[in-house]
Order: C-alpha cells, then sequence, then structure tokens
C-alpha cells in the first residue's frame, strides 16, 4: 500500500483514505475505486475515476492509498 502521489501513471484500486475528505467522496474517490493516473510528474497530477478526468494535488493524493 503506498500513496497515489508516488506512483507512477497506471491503474490502481484504492483502499484507504487517511482522512475525511468530502470533496474525494463526491469526485468518486472512495475505497474499491479504480484511478487510472494519466500524468503524475506534475503538480497537479492528472487522473482518471470512472468517465472523469480530474486534476488533484499532490498534497491531497498523499491522502489517498493504493496498491
Amino acid at each position: 500500500m503506498e500513496s497515489l502521489s508516488n506512483k507512477s501513471p497506471g491503474i490502481y484500486t484504492v483502499v484507504n483514505i487517511d482522512g475525511d475528505f468530502k470533496k474525494l467522496f463526491e469526485l468518486g474517490i472512495i475505497m474499491g475505486s479504480k484511478i487510472t493516473i494519466i500524468s503524475s510528474n506534475i503538480n497537479p497530477m492528472v487522473i482518471r475515476v470512472g468517465n472523469s478526468k480530474i486534476a488533484i494535488g499532490k498534497e491531497i493524493a498523499n491522502y489517498i492509498f493504493v496498491e
């Protein structure tokens, strides 16, 4: 299990969210959801959740743990 901010482009499953981030829930980032990292070498990083592309700051991505 590693934070999303440390991962390379690829597909990952959310296994934990450290904290209470209502906005992440509203964006569909919940435990068990699939996240595709499109670009991780810039801040904000670009991810895909479902059919939506989202820009998310690496500070917030540090609280999302994936495998």
